[in-house]
C-alpha cells in the first residue's frame, strides 16, 4: 500500500495527493507517468508525477475526477489511506535538449503534464512560454508556474450555465486556437508542446502547421498496463503502428494520424458514462 500523506482539493474537480512511493520517486523524469490501481479489483489509471522528492520518497499527483475511479478516489480515500498499486515510472521522459524558445501548452488539466516538462526544459536553458487555457473554476499550478518558467500566460473562460458541456467546451477551444495564433504571429518559436483532449491537440496542430514550427503533442490514447503487452494505446505515427506506454507518450504532431486517434479516444466513452452514472447513482442511493 502506497500511503497518502496528503489530500486537497485544489480546483473544481481536481483533487492533489501527496503519496509515499519511494521506488517512484527515485527514478521518475519530467515527461513519464505512473499506473495506478486504487481499489481492489478496480481499473488501472494512468497518472503523472507532477513533483517529487527522491530523499523522501514521495510524489504528487493531481487527479482530475471524470470517471468512476477518479470519482472514488476523491470522494473515498483521505490522508493515511492508502494507493493499492502505483506501477512505474512508464514511458519516455522528455527530451532535455536547448531548442530555444518553447511553446507549451496544457489545455484543462493538460498543464498538470506540462508543469515539470516546462520546469526541466527551462533550468536546461531553455526560454519557455506556457499556455493555460481552461475554465475559471479550474485553474490549477499558476504559482507553481509562473516561478518556474520564463513566462506563463492564463486564460480563463467562464462556465455558460445557458450551454450544455460539449458547448462550453468549444469556447475553450475557440480561445485556445485564437490564443495560440495570436502567440505564433506575434512571436518566433522553436518547438511548441501541448498536452490536453486529443480533438484540441489537433485543432491546435491546424494551427501550428500553417507556421512550420515543429510540435510534439503528448498522446492519451485508451491504456490498460502501461508496459506494451495489452496494445490498446496503440497510435498510427508515420504511416506505421506504435505504442504511447513504450514509444510515447510524446509523438511528432506532423505524423500523427489525428482522425483515427480521435475515433479511437471516443470509442468507451458510452461505457465510460455508463459507469460513473451508476457510481453517482449509488452514492447517493447510500450503496456503498
Amino acid at each position: 500500500m502506497y500511503k497518502i500523506l496528503e489530500k486537497r482539493e485544489i480546483a473544481m474537480r481536481n483533487t492533489w495527493f501527496k503519496i509515499h512511493a519511494p521506488h517512484v520517486a527515485r527514478k521518475v523524469q519530467p515527461g513519464q507517468f505512473v499506473i495506478v490501481r486504487a481499489f481492489k479489483n478496480g481499473e488501472r489509471i494512468p497518472l503523472t508525477p507532477v513533483m517529487w522528492d527522491k530523499e523522501e520518497g514521495w510524489i504528487v499527483l493531481i487527479v482530475f475526477t471524470r470517471g468512476k475511479t477518479t470519482a472514488r478516489m476523491a470522494a473515498e480515500l483521505g490522508e493515511g489511506d492508502g494507493i493499492l498499486n502505483i506501477a512505474g515510472p512508464l514511458g519516455n521522459p522528455a527530451e532535455m535538449e536547448r531548442f530555444g524558445k518553447i511553446l507549451a501548452i496544457g489545455a484543462y488539466t493538460g498543464i498538470v503534464e506540462v508543469y515539470p516538462i516546462a520546469r526541466a526544459w527551462q533550468e536546461f536553458g531553455n526560454d519557455v512560454t506556457t499556455l493555460h487555457v481552461t475554465f475559471e473554476p479550474m485553474v490549477v499550478l499558476k504559482d507553481e508556474m509562473e516561478k518556474a518558467v520564463g513566462r506563463h500566460i492564463l486564460e480563463t473562460v467562464q462556465i455558460d450555465p445557458n450551454l450544455d458541456f460539449p458547448a462550453n467546451m468549444k469556447n475553450v477551444t475557440r480561445r485556445l486556437t485564437e490564443r495560440v495564433r495570436e502567440l505564433l504571429e506575434k512571436e518566433h518559436f522553436d518547438l511548441v508542446f501541448m498536452v490536453g483532449p486529443t480533438g484540441d491537440q489537433k485543432e491546435v496542430f491546424e494551427v501550428v502547421r500553417e507556421y512550420g514550427i515543429p510540435m510534439e503533442a503528448d498522446l492519451h490514447p485508451i491504456m490498460v498496463d502501461g508496459t506494451g503487452m495489452c496494445g490498446a494505446c496503440r497510435v498510427t505515427v508515420g504511416g506505421e503502428v506504435r505504442f504511447a506506454c513504450i514509444d510515447g507518450p510524446s509523438f511528432d504532431a506532423y505524423k500523427v494520424d489525428w482522425e483515427e486517434l480521435i475515433h479511437r479516444v471516443g470509442f468507451y466513452v458510452p461505457k465510460e458514462r455508463m459507469a460513473f452514472e451508476e457510481y453517482l447513482r449509488q452514492v447517493r442511493g447510500g450503496v456503498q
